[in-house]
């Protein structure tokens, strides 16, 4: 029973932490405001919230929804090959999909089913959350250049 109870007190003390520290932020954001050093980012964000401005306020919680998702998206890709990267990988992004363009040796039938395998893992965590992941795999003989859409994380 007493170990309940810790637990519910540790509980009410993490989420007053968690408040304050969510008050004191917005504190700081209002010093920012009122002296005029706060970011662009900032001052859009407050300025929608206080005009309540619901279809900017919307669009400012996708864009970061996306730079989350996708962020987290490449480095669980990533972290899946550790090391063992193909010969080159770049990434693209659009509002629900991670694209990746990956060059492999010719007939690199293991490397091209390990791509395949990790592009269903990250399909399987994250199309829960409207994000998917779509691969094109290509081989170090078919001598294509990488879109220049892409960003190069290994070339």
């Amino acid at each position: 029973m007493e170990q309940t109870l810790i637990s519910e007190e540790q509980k009410t003390s993490k989420n007053e932490q968690w408040f304050d520290k969510l008050v004191a932020t917005i504190r700081i954001h209002e010093l920012e405001l009122e002296t005029n050093t706060a970011s662009t980012e900032i001052k859009e964000f407050y300025n929608n919230v206080i005009k309540g401005n619901d279809n900017e306020m919307a669009f400012f919680g996708k864009n970061l929804s996306q730079k989350h998702f996708v962020s987290k998206i490449i480095l669980d890709y990533v972290s899946i090959f550790g090391k063992n990267l193909p010969l080159k990988l770049a990434f693209d992004y659009n509002d629900s999909a991670v694209l990746v363009w990956a060059e492999i040796e010719e007939d690199n039938f293991q490397v091209e089913k390990e791509l395949i395998l990790a592009e269903a893992r990250i399909n399987a965590n994250y199309h829960k959350y409207g994000f998917a992941m779509s691969s094109t795999i290509v081989e170090d003989c078919d001598n294509l250049v990488i879109p220049n859409h892409y960003t190069i994380y290994k070339g």
